[in-house]
């Protein structure tokens, strides 16, 4: 961006948008400590060590990752993120008012074509100051560009009121 642009506004939610309206000429860095492997035959690369994904629209980091090239190798099938997964994704609302997105889990799943996430063992989600939290290992949580969420199986959300009238209370 140059110098006063504002960002475009995206749909609310957690990691709403991503994916979606990607600039052309967007670049994905991966950086990994230990190992990058790529297998042409199967169009997979996958990085290990404390790897970090840097991306106009995210950051991920992990234990390890996996990316499956689509059959034409224009672009991604599915990503899998294995092993302590942080995400974040901050947006801009039609407002102008910015919130960030966090969400950990053990592994995490992203399929670029329909533009969801899926958080699986541990997940957890913090959007502002509003949080969802699995309560059992095997609880899932479906996320998706619109905004949208889904949590299958035990789990606890907190909502913060910070409307005026519940802060005069």
């Amino acid at each position: 961006m140059t110098g006063g642009e504002k960002p475009k506004p995206t749909p609310s939610g957690a990691f709403a948008g991503l994916g979606k309206d990607r600039p052309a000429d967007a670049k994905t860095e991966i950086t990994a400590n230990k190992e990058a492997t790529f297998d042409n035959a199967a169009s997979v690369a996958e990085f290990t060590g404390s790897v970090i994904v840097h991306d106009p629209q995210f950051t991920l980091t992990c234990d390890r990752l996996k990316v499956t090239l689509s059959k034409s190798r224009k672009g991604m099938e599915q990503v899998e993120a294995f092993g302590s997964v942080v995400i974040i994704q901050e947006n801009t609302d039609k407002s102008g008012k910015a919130s960030k997105a966090i969400g950990k889990a053990g592994t995490a799943i992203y399929v670029p074509e329909t533009g969801e996430i899926t958080l699986k063992s541990w997940p957890s989600v913090q959007q502002n100051m509003n949080t969802q939290v699995g309560t059992e290992e095997g609880t899932v949580m479906f996320l998706n560009r619109s905004g949208k969420s889904r949590t299958v199986g035990p789990s606890k959300t907190m909502i913060t009121d910070t409307s005026e009238a519940g802060a005069a209370k």
